[in-house]
């Protein structure tokens, strides 16, 4: 009985920790999703209000900070070489308990070709 009173909290941190993880992977995932959306949006002639509607509408549980935006030139066609880009910031917390990791920023871009 010693010996699962001395290794019990280092496996449940461990496993606290695997999961906590995972969270932090599928926001990365979700925000990355969420950039390509907004570029897409972006690149068809978008405004910044949709843009931003399709990025928090696609977040998933992602907590994201900012939004940063290049529109296509105002005369760009479907032949054209310009890209519409968007990156999205978010913070993640770690909740692993003893170990300090704390708030975590992560960020995504996409670019997509304007008018396609």
């Amino acid at each position: 009985m010693i010996e699962l009173a001395l290794i019990l909290p280092i496996l449940i941190m461990l496993l606290v920790g695997i999961i906590s993880f995972g969270r932090a992977y599928s926001a990365q995932l979700s925000i990355a999703g969420s950039a390509r959306e907004g570029a897409r949006v972006l690149a068809l002639g978008g405004t910044y209000t949709a843009v931003d509607a399709a990025v928090n509408g696609t977040k998933g549980g992602a907590d994201v900070t900012s939004i940063s935006k290049t529109p296509c030139p105002a005369n760009s066609t479907g032949s054209s070489t310009s890209f519409a880009t968007v990156v999205v910031h978010a913070s993640f917390s770690f909740d692993i308990p003893f170990v300090p990791l704390g708030t975590r920023t992560f960020s995504a871009s996409a670019s997509m070709r304007c008018g396609l």
